[in-house]
C-alpha cells in the first residue's frame, strides 16, 4: 500500500540529519521502490558533496540498508546543499533544477533544544519552514508537504485535539522581530520571558507559532500536520532497540544506567508519552500518503490536515513504572555499561528541595570526586560537565516531569492496524504496548543498542561489565553494613546502659504505684 504510493516518486526532505529525517531516509530506501530523495543538508568548509554522502551513509543507522541493498543509497539519494536559515534555503538555479519533479515534500528541520535562545530558535523553526513553503510554491508537480511539529506544540492545553489553535502571537511579528538589528540579544531575552508566557520553552513556544504559520498557507499548498510525542528507540527496525540519541528521555535511561541520574523529580502518575522511532516513521509516511489524497482533483479540506502519534491510548506507563521495571528485570545488571560511574539506582521524588540534596550528595559531589582524580592524573575531568547538563535538562523539563498531557493518541489507528498487517509498515507491535513483560524487553533492547551505538562499547565485553557491576554492588552494600555497624557500635551501644536504667526505673515506678492504689482501695 504505502510501497505503491511511493513508488518512482521524487521526494525531497530537510532535516535529513536528524533522528526523524535519518529514520525516514533508511525506511523508504529499505522498504520502497522510490524514484529520488533530495536531502537538504548544509554545506561544510572542510568536506565536499560525495564526502557529506559518504559520512552520511557510514551512520550505523544504514547498517541493515548497506546489507540488504549496497547500491540504493548512491543511486537514490542526491544531496542539495542549503540552510534553512537562508532566502529559498540558500539553494541555487543548478540544484533548483534537479527539484522540477518533486512531488512530496516532508519537513523535519528543526532545533530541538529546549533552551535554544529565542532569536535563534525562530529562525530554525519559525524562519526555516516559512522558507520552505516559499520553495514548495514552485514546485509544479507538489502533491503534499508535511510538516514535522510536535505533541506540545499547545503545552498550556490538559487535552490536545487534531486541530490548530490559536497562536499567543503573530507569526509574522515575531520573525521580524527577530531580523530586526536594534534589538540586542539582551533585550530579546528580556522580551522572551513576557513572551512566551505559558509555555515552558521556546521550542514549544516556536512550534506553536510555526503550526499557525503553515495554517495560513494551506489554501496556497497541499499542507498537513504531524505532531509526534516523545521519540524514543526502534522497537523494531532497522535493529530493535535502535537509539535516538543522548538527549530527552533516551538520556535520562543512559545516565540511569551509567549510574550518573540518582534523582528524578517526578509525581508518581506522570506517563512517559513515547513514539518509538520506527512507528513514526511508519505514521508519517501512511499520514503523508492519506494527506494527499486529501488534496487529490484540486480539493481542498475545510481545515488542514493534522495527525498524531500518542502512546497515550494504549499505555499506561508511567515514569516510576519504567524505573520499576529496570530494577525487577534486572536489565542494568544484564546489560551492564563499561563506562558505568556509580552502581544504577535513582531516587523518584516530587520534592524539590529532597531532589536537590540528593543530587549534591550522590551526583555533583561524588563527581567532583572523580573529576578531581582524573586532573591529578593529567586526564580531562568529565562528569562535572555531563551533571551539569542533567540537571539543567531537568530543569527545563519540570513541566512535563509534573503534568500528563492527554489527546486522543494515535491518529487513524484502527484503519492503520487494518490496512497495514502483513506489510513491511505493519504496526502490530502496538498490539502488546501495555504488556509489562514486553516493555522491559523494549527497555533491554534500549540498554543493549545505547550501549553498542551511543556509548562505542563493544557487545564482547558485556560479561567483564557484569563481573566489575557485581562487584562494585558488593563493596556497595559492605559499605552500608559498615555503616549500620558504626552507628550501632557509636550511637546505640553506648546508650544501652542508660535506657536499660530508665526501663528499670519505670518498671519500679509502675510496681510502686500499683501497690499504692491496692493500698488505697483496701481502706
Amino acid at each position: 500500500m504505502i510501497e505503491e504510493f511511493f513508488e518512482n516518486r521524487e521526494i525531497f526532505i530537510t532535516g535529513g540529519s536528524g533522528t526523524v529525517g535519518k529514520a525516514l531516509l533508511d525506511k523508504l530506501l529499505r522498504s520502497c521502490n522510490v524514484g529520488r530523495i533530495y536531502l537538504l543538508l548544509r554545506p561544510k568548509k572542510y568536506a565536499t558533496h560525495s564526502e557529506r554522502l559518504r559520512q552520511m551513509k557510514e551512520h550505523l543507522i544504514f547498517r541493515r540498508l548497506m546489507s540488504e541493498k549496497p547500491n540504493e543509497f548512491d543511486q537514490k539519494v542526491t544531496i542539495i546543499p542549503g540552510d534553512v536559515e537562508q532566502p529559498q534555503l540558500g539553494i541555487t538555479p543548478d540544484y533548483m533544477e534537479k527539484l522540477k519533479n518533486v512531488s512530496i515534500v516532508i519537513h523535519s528541520a528543526a532545533t530541538v533544544r529546549f533552551d535554544e535562545p529565542l532569536r535563534q530558535a525562530i529562525k530554525l523553526n519559525v524562519g526555516g519552514t516559512y522558507e520552505v513553503l516559499k520553495l514548495a510554491e514552485k514546485f509544479e508537480n507538489l502533491q503534499a508537504i508535511m510538516h514535522v511539529s510536535t505533541l506540545y506544540s499547545n503545552p498550556y492545553l490538559e487535552y490536545i485535539e487534531p486541530k490548530v489553535y490559536p497562536a499567543p502571537m503573530d507569526w509574522k511579528f515575531c520573525l521580524d522581530l527577530c531580523q530586526r538589528n536594534d534589538i540586542n540579544d539582551d533585550m530579546l531575552d528580556i522580551l522572551t520571558r513576557k513572551l512566551i508566557i505559558g509555555f515552558p520553552n521556546t521550542y514549544s513556544f516556536t512550534k506553536n507559532l510555526t503550526e499557525s504559520m503553515v495554517n495560513d498557507f494551506r489554501h496556497k499548498l497541499p499542507l498537513a500536520i504531524y505532531r509526534p510525542s516523545i521519540v524514543i528507540q526502534a522497537l523494531e527496525e532497522p535493529e530493535p532497540g535502535f537509539p535516538t540519541g543522548f538527549v530527552g528521555a533516551m538520556g535520562m535511561f543512559i545516565a540511569y544506567a551509567a549510574g550518573i541520574l540518582k534523582g528524578v523529580p517526578t509525581t508518581p502518575n506522570i506517563r512517559l508519552d513515547v513514539s518509538p522511532q520506527d512507528l513514526v516513521t511508519k505514521h508519517l509516511l501512511y499520514y503523508t500518503m492519506k494527506a494527499t489524497k486529501s488534496y487529490e482533483n484540486n480539493e481542498r479540506p475545510k481545515d488542514i490536515p493534522i495527525f498524531h502519534t500518542a502512546s497515550s491510548s494504549h499505555s499506561d506507563v508511567t515514569i516510576i513504572k519504567y524505573i520499576e521495571l529496570i530494577k525487577e528485570y534486572k536489565i542494568c545488571e544484564d546489560v551492564a555499561f563499561e563506562k558505568n560511574f556509580l552502581i544504577p539506582d535513582a531516587v523518584v521524588t516530587e520534592n524539590r528541595l529532597y531532589y536537590k540534596v540528593v543530587f549534591f550528595l550522590k551526583q555533583f559531589l561524588p563527581s567532583l570526586l572523580l573529576d578531581g582524580i582524573l586532573q591529578m592524573m593529567g586526564q580531562k575531568p568529565q562528569l562535572l560537565k555531563v551533571q551539569r547538563k542533567l540537571f539543567s535538562t531537568l530543569d527545563v523539563l519540570k513541566p512535563f516531569m509534573f503534568n500528563n498531557f492527554d489527546c486522543s493518541g494515535t491518529s487513524c489507528f484502527d484503519e492503520m492496524y487494518k490496512k497495514l498487517h502483513g506489510t513491511d509498515f505493519n504496526i502490530d507491535v502496538m498490539k502488546y504496548y501495555n504488556n509489562r513483560f514486553v516493555h522491559a524487553g523494549f527497555i533491554r533492547d534500549m540498554m543493549f543498542k545505547s550501549r553498542e551505538i551511543l556509548l562505542k562499547e563493544d557487545p564482547e565485553t558485556i560479561p567483564r561489565s557484569r563481573i566489575i557491576l557485581k562487584i562494585k554492588i558488593a563493596l556497595y552494600r559492605l559499605m552500608q553494613l559498615y555503616l549500620v555497624y558504626k552507628i550501632y557500635d557509636r550511637v546505640i551501644m553506648p546508650n544501652i546502659p542508660e535506657w536499660e536504667w530508665n526501663a528499670e526505673s519505670a518498671n519500679n515506678t509502675m510496681a510502686f504505684n500499683s501497690s499504692f492504689m491496692q493500698m488505697c482501695s483496701s481502706k
